[in-house]
């Protein structure tokens, strides 16, 4: 009993110790940065994610030591990793679309008419979890309109065509939570995480060239074979890229 208990103050003393570690470290990255020193505090953050420290601060922090350093490939991957993980992080919405400016391939999105369109910017415009939300309160105000009815047994219409509001909410926030679904963690999505990568027709360095790709470019990925990735661009083009040049999301 007496050596069961000295073993839980050891490991108690050991995650206090490296909690407080942990804790130097994070002070140590942000003095780095301060500093200009921006090498040394990508070095720290990524200690950290070694170590299990995930959050989207810090890979918000690794984002903008990235860029700072002139790497914004990375840079791109980390913005984008502290949004997979908090969907409504603004602030690494707002670096992410600054420092997407940069990107030498500025690929357009490809059009798919106008409702269609319309349907992408009204679906992106909050997260999943957003979606569910505004579909569990449009259910509630269905459910009081049916039981206001039920209860007044008054015979009026009204109730009736007012429930067609909430009916038409809860059909698009849960398709748009589907899609958001679908788009933020059923797909993978990978960044080009090196100065220039060749797409090409097929998985080798012996397929023909489709285009060249620069660093920061999105994508999808679709599939992968032996070292290379299948990926899909904005604008619909398709092909094959070396896995090494790639960061996946």
């Amino acid at each position: 009993m007496r050596n069961l208990f000295f073993l839980l103050v050891l490991v108690l003393a050991s995650n206090s110790a490296y909690a407080f570690d942990s804790q130097a470290l994070w002070k140590e990255a942000a003095e780095f940065y301060d500093q200009g020193n921006y090498k040394a505090a990508i070095e720290d953050y990524g200690t950290l994610l070694d170590r299990g420290m995930e959050s989207p601060a810090l890979y918000y922090n690794l984002g903008n030591s990235y860029f700072k350093s002139g790497d914004l490939g990375h840079a791109i991957w980390g913005f984008r990793r502290a949004i997979l993980l908090d969907p409504g992080f603004k602030p690494a919405k707002a670096n992410l679309d600054y420092v997407r400016t940069f990107n030498t391939d500025q690929i357009a999105v490809k059009r798919r008419g106008f409702i269609l369109d319309i349907w992408d910017f009204l679906s992106g415009m909050l997260s999943a979890n957003g979606y569910l939300v505004l579909t569990a309160l449009a259910w509630w105000i269905a459910a009081a309109l049916i039981v206001y009815q039920v209860i007044r047994m008054n015979g009026a219409t009204w109730p009736y065509y007012l429930l067609i509001v909430p009916l038409v909410i809860i059909i698009f926030s849960a398709g748009s939570a589907g899609r958001r679904i679908h788009e933020d963690r059923l797909t993978r999505w990978g960044v080009l995480g090196i100065e220039t990568a060749d797409i090409r027709e097929g998985p080798g360095g012996e397929f023909n060239r489709v285009e060249v790709a620069h660093e920061g470019l999105e994508f999808k990925i679709l599939g992968s074979r032996e070292n290379s990735y299948l990926i899909q661009l904005g604008n619909g083009l398709t092909g094959w890229v070396d896995k090494e040049a790639v960061l996946e999301i």
